[in-house]
Formats: C-alpha cells, structure tokens, sequence
C-alpha cells in the first residue's frame, strides 16, 4: 500500500512548534519582499522610494548628520548599513522591536522624543508609517508634531510618510493639524515637490502613500 503524506503536516507532526513558527515566519517575509545585497526589503512602491530615493539623498549630504527613524520593524533593519556613517537613531514604543533598531535605540513612545533629546538635536526625521498606525487621534498627532518640531534644529528635515486611504487617515493631517503648520514645506530637490504621491502596484492592492517634505524655519 502507498502511504501519501503531505509535506506541511508530515513537517508539523516532526519539528517543535517554535521551528515551525520560524519557518513560516520567514516564508512569510520573502512573500512580501524583495532581495537587495543579503537583505530583505518590504516590496511596497513606498519602501521603495523611500529607500531608493530619499535615504540616499540625506546619506549623500554632510549636513544631515543625525538622523532619526520614528518606528521599526524587520524591513528596517537593513538601514543600520546605510546609516554607517551617519548618527542614526530608532525609537519604537515596542520592545520586541529593539532588535530591529539602530545601534542607538530608543524603547518609548514616540510622543515622549524630549524626553530624550536636547531641543534643535536631529537634521531630519522620518516620521514615516506611523500616523493613522499608532498615532491615531488628533491629540497624539499634534503631539508628535510639536516633539518633532521641538527635536530637530532650525533648517532640519521632517520627511512624514501616510497613507492616503479612510482606514488609515483618522483625520486631514496636512490641513487640520495645528503643530504641523510649524513647519514650512521643503522642496525635495530628487523628487521636485514638497509632496508626492507614490503610485500604487495596482487598483487591487492600493496603499494611497504619501510624502510630505517639511523644513524647520531658521530663526533671525
């Protein structure tokens, strides 16, 4: 008689169960990825241009020294490479992320950043998939914006990546936000707007991702 066993359950019944949550855990990395040197990357057109596009500008410019990242999590880690030559700073409210980090991380809430930080530290911050996925209401979002607006130095860089769809946008940032207006929109030189609009794989996987460029006014 032929015994015919399937691959999945014959691997259930044979490896511990944290192996096999490895195992799935990684299958279900590479689904959504794509392979750059021996890294992962999230393959999304947002990961893309911000990783292809506006990491490199800051990385190619003196001036933009210190550099925080708001959130982390296993596609980021790849940005300690790029960052090797710069101050680079995470901070993430979720401590299982830590090894996800920089070098120089930070576990707490992103609303707490002065707690941290003398005033006028960063040249640019990249506040970038967080508003509308953790910072989720008008009181925490013009928080976030003050401490960003209080953390980096005059003619520092804010980069605000969101995403332009109703179960991700709590309310109109870029209109209604009262911290942001703080802010004076910078054009992008590679880019050559203060906004832009990543274009979406398809009408079926729709992300709606936006960038907004910000520069902290320079005082008299």
């Amino acid at each position: 008689m032929l015994l015919i066993v399937q691959p999945k359950k014959f691997l259930k019944t044979v490896l511990p169960k944290p192996l096999i949550y490895k195992i799935q855990n990684f299958l279900d990395k590479i689904s959504v990825s794509r392979i750059r040197g021996f890294s992962l990357h999230l393959n999304t057109p947002d990961r893309y241009v911000l990783e292809e596009i506006i990491i490199p500008y800051f990385i190619g410019r003196r001036e933009f020294y210190k550099i925080l990242f708001v959130g982390c999590d296993w596609f980021t880690k790849p940005y300690n490479g790029y960052f090797k030559n710069k101050e680079y700073w995470t901070i993430e409210i979720d401590e299982s992320r830590k090894k996800y980090g920089s070098k120089r991380h930070i576990v707490d809430s992103f609303l707490n950043l002065s707690n941290h930080f003398t005033n006028d530290y960063f040249d640019v911050i990249v506040y970038n998939g967080v508003f509308g996925w953790g910072i989720n209401n008008r009181e925490d979002t013009e928080t976030s914006f003050q401490q960003c607006f209080q953390c980096l130095r005059p003619g520092g860089i804010l980069v605000f990546g969101w995403n332009d769809i109703p179960e991700a946008k709590p309310f109109p940032v870029i209109e209604e936000c009262q911290s942001l207006q703080q802010f004076q929109p910078y054009v992008f030189s590679p880019l050559s707007t203060v906004q832009y609009s990543v274009p979406d794989k398809s009408d079926e996987q729709k992300f709606g991702h936006v960038f907004n460029f910000y520069i902290k006014p320079l005082t008299d």
